[in-house]
This record gives structure tokens, sequence and C-alpha cells, in this order.
């Protein structure tokens, strides 16, 4: 089984809850779903993350009622584990348009399905809803992911990830993207300003990691962001 055809199977399995509205993927997986026909050859990740609007957490609740083959992990409930190699996991995160700041955080806590509800997703807006392999798989707007990405605090083998989830977006993106991005991008107070080139400057000069994509094919295009938020 190709590693598309595991985040298919394992979307599909929970398709009673991406049928709820505001529910969308997001993470690492969102540039693989973006390649044509849903490739998945961007980002190598074992997991899948379904970002839920806290106001829909009943529904999501109720409708995983109707999802088999996965178990809530022991240790971090928020984690669903599958049952068979062939699926991967999938990760529940919070989305709270009242955080007003993207620091903030909190743990809505629950007995079935409990949730660390993060402020920097709240860049995240409903965009386009791919179709592959018999899958209706709800994404947000590619900017708004790139600008969580680029603004999350992790370090050594995750930071490396999300800078690598940073460069597929790029590289499925195209120029609207691009000038929402630049859009967001002015509106930020200057040192989340500078924390973004950064991080960009650190992905211009990312070397190839075990079992990822190499990260110099799409050098040139951040390199080419980079200038034109300096500018």
């Amino acid at each position: 089984m190709t590693f598309r055809d595991r985040v298919l199977k394992s979307l599909a399995t929970f398709q009673p809850v991406l049928e709820i509205p505001g529910i969308m993927v997001g993470g690492s997986q969102v540039p693989n779903l973006l390649q044509p026909d849903a490739a998945s050859t961007l980002v190598v990740s074992q997991d899948i993350d379904l970002v839920v609007p806290v106001a829909a957490h009943a529904q999501v609740r109720t409708a995983l009622a109707r999802v088999s083959g996965y178990e809530p992990s022991a240790a971090e409930p928020s984690v669903w584990l599958p049952q068979d190699s062939e699926r991967l996991e999938i990760s529940f995160i919070g989305r709270d348009p009242d955080l007003r700041e993207t620091a903030d955080s909190y743990v809505l806590d629950d007995s079935k399905l409990p949730l660390l509800v993060f402020g920097l997703l709240n860049f995240l807006r409903e965009g386009a809803v791919v179709e592959a392999g018999g899958v209706r798989v709800p994404l947000p707007r590619p900017a708004g992911l790139l600008m969580e990405k680029l603004l999350t605090e992790r370090s050594g083998l995750k930071g490396e990830r999300d800078l690598l989830v940073a460069l597929g977006l790029l590289m499925t993106g195209n120029e609207s993207d691009v000038a929402e991005f630049e859009e967001l991008f002015e509106r930020l107070p200057n040192d989340a300003r500078t924390m973004v080139i950064a991080n960009l400057s650190v992905l211009s000069l990312m070397q190839p990691l075990p079992d990822m994509p190499d990260p110099r094919r799409g050098r040139a295009l951040v390199e080419a962001l980079i200038d034109r938020l300096r500018s």
C-alpha cells in the first residue's frame, strides 16, 4: 500500500467527522493532498491533524460513534490510533476564534475527546475540498496554514518538519496564495514578522533529511518570498 493510499484510507474512516461544517485537515498532510490526485509525496508524516472548531466539538463526539478501526490513545486521548498498519494516527486539535492572541492556548477537557486549543490556528480559513479516492477532504487556505507553520515555535526535528510543510505549501500554491500570505504578514506585529523571516531563512538553508523530500527543490521559491516580504 502506498503512502497516498494510507492517507486516503485513514481519512475515509473519518468521513463522518469530515462532513461536519468547519472541520479541516491541517498540518503536514495538506501539501500532500494539494498535489494532483493527492499524490502525497511532499511531506512524510505518520499522522493526520483534524482541526476542530470548539463550537463543533459536540458534533464531532457524536460522529466518532460511527468511526471504527480506531481507538483513543490511553496516554493522549486527543490522538486516535489505528488498529492496523494501513492507516495513520489521527490527531484532533482545537480552534477557537475567541482566542485573541496567537500565543494563547488552553485544554478543552472532555472524557471522550479532549482538545488542545491553539490561538495560532485562527490563521486557518476554510479552503478547497479535495476529492481523491472517493474521499472528500476539506482543507484550509494555504496562506493561513503557511503562516501558522512559520510562527509555530518548535525546535529540532519537529521544527524542521514544520518548515518542510511550509515549503510544500509554497510548492503547491500559486500567486494568489502568496499574495494572501503577504497581506497576513503585513498585519503582523514586528516581532512576528521577524520570526517569519528568520524561519524562512532557515528553510532556505536546510539540507535534506533522512526519509524526507529534498528541501533544495523549492529553495528558489523560499528565497523569492523572503525578498518579496523584505521589500
